[in-house]
């Protein structure tokens, strides 16, 4: 009820900045962006005086004199801090990451059968993987679980991206998880390491409803499970890579509609899986002897909703608030959406795995940032760069795991 009552508020009192043009991506640019032409979520406006209008359901305010801003969230430069660890990992939702442009037809999909999504052009695939490159080489981890990635029949398209990250940061630097189509939705999982850093042990593995039928395959991604062993100290850490139905497609034919709840659509599809999840997990599928695991991944549920609520009832601990606290000013928040701000991206340890854990960050390189600096090229051109910023939707979850305190590349334990 709370957190509908605040949803309702929420609703009332939005109101919006019009620039005064009809114009759609207008040139010159708008007079409100600031340093590195960006305005970030959690800016404020002093002494607005304006003309207030309704338009298209918005309420919004046409000034009559100079807008003035209040920067109140800077960037984050350089890769986040995690604290001393010998291992950092990540999960990056990379926003349709196709090597297949839109709009080529039904051919994507592991059967061919599907339409393609991301880039339309080569342009603006070159301009994706520019700044996707930059946000990984700059995160630096050791470990990235991707989201989004094309389900090609093969694994060109994780190949792809990690040629153009060893093209980058060195040859030999990236590799990946060569696990070829994963179920058959147009989208999949992925798993990227460091080799000077971590070694896969052992086989992947895959959750799907032939393992539990109640993980529905037909809407959830499959979950993409691969152990690493530490070069120097040996300590393992299984990592499960999750992509759980969204919100905004409807589970009707299934049964799981919109209940109103504030959850969406499928929030029992989620629900289920996330029980699946944390089954699985419980009986060590990829034979690591280890009781080191980490979910992570877009699990398309926020923190107080059913399916975290299940998965923390398994015994998992969720890292985020445990390491950076809950809500927008503690910077608890992986997306925005109409300027609502919470967490669908998470990391959620075992509890063996808790005490090694040496932080937890939520990188907010993406969701405070405007989408016109994204790599469409129907944005305006002054806006694009090749950088980090806005190179998805979704900010990067990183941990940091094997504690280091003293960063002498020798384990503490």
């Amino acid at each position: 009820t709370a957190a509908n009552d605040l949803q309702a508020l929420n609703d009332v009192s939005r109101i919006q900045l019009d620039d005064g043009s009809t114009v759609q991506n207008p040139l010159p640019l708008p007079p409100y962006l600031g340093a590195d032409n960006t305005r970030r979520v959690g800016d404020s406006i002093s002494n607005l005086a304006g003309v207030l209008g309704y338009s298209f359901g918005v309420y919004e305010v046409h000034p009559t004199a100079e807008v003035n801003f209040v920067g109140g969230n800077e960037r984050p430069f350089g890769p986040p801090d995690v604290g001393g660890s010998l291992v950092t990992v990540a999960g990056f939702n990379v926003l349709n990451y196709f090597t297949t442009l839109d709009g080529s037809g039904s051919i994507c999909g592991p059967n061919g059968d599907q339409g393609c999504r991301g880039a339309d052009s080569a342009e603006e695939f070159e301009r994706q993987k520019a700044k996707l490159v930059a946000a990984i080489t700059t995160l630096d981890a050791d470990i990235v679980g991707l989201i989004e990635l094309e389900n090609a029949a093969d694994n060109t398209p994780i190949a792809d991206l990690v040629d153009g990250l060893n093209g980058a940061a060195g040859a030999g630097m990236y590799d990946y998880i060569a696990t070829d189509a994963i179920g058959l939705d147009a989208i999949r999982q992925g798993i990227i390491y460091k080799p000077s850093a971590v070694a896969p042990v052992g086989d992947f593995e895959i959750l799907d409803n032939t393992v539990d039928p109640d993980f529905n395959d037909d809407l959830n991604r499959p979950v993409l499970a691969q152990t690493f062993q530490e070069i120097t100290s040996g300590e393992r850490i299984t990592v499960a890579v999750n992509h759980l139905k969204s919100k905004g497609s409807p589970c009707d034919a299934a049964g799981d509609p919109d209940t109103g709840d504030g959850q969406g659509n499928c929030n029992l599809t989620r629900t289920d899986a996330a029980q699946a999840l944390v089954d699985w997990l419980g009986t060590d599928p990829t034979g690591s002897g280890d009781s080191d695991f980490l979910i992570i991944g877009d699990l398309n549920a926020y923190a107080m909703e059913d399916p975290v609520m299940v998965i923390e009832a398994g015994g998992y601990v969720d890292l985020i608030k445990n390491f950076v606290g809950t809500g927008f000013a503690d910077g608890a928040y992986s997306y925005s959406f109409f300027g609502q701000a919470g967490y669908l991206d998470h990391a959620l340890s075992s509890p063996d795995l808790l005490p090694q854990v040496s932080g937890t960050v939520s990188w907010h390189i993406n969701a405070d940032e405007p989408s016109g600096l994204d790599y469409n090229s129907y944005n305006q051109p002054d806006l694009f760069n090749p950088d980090e910023f806005r190179s998805s939707d979704h900010d990067a979850i990183v941990v940091g795991v094997f504690l280091d305190d003293d960063e002498d590349g020798v384990w503490d334990g």
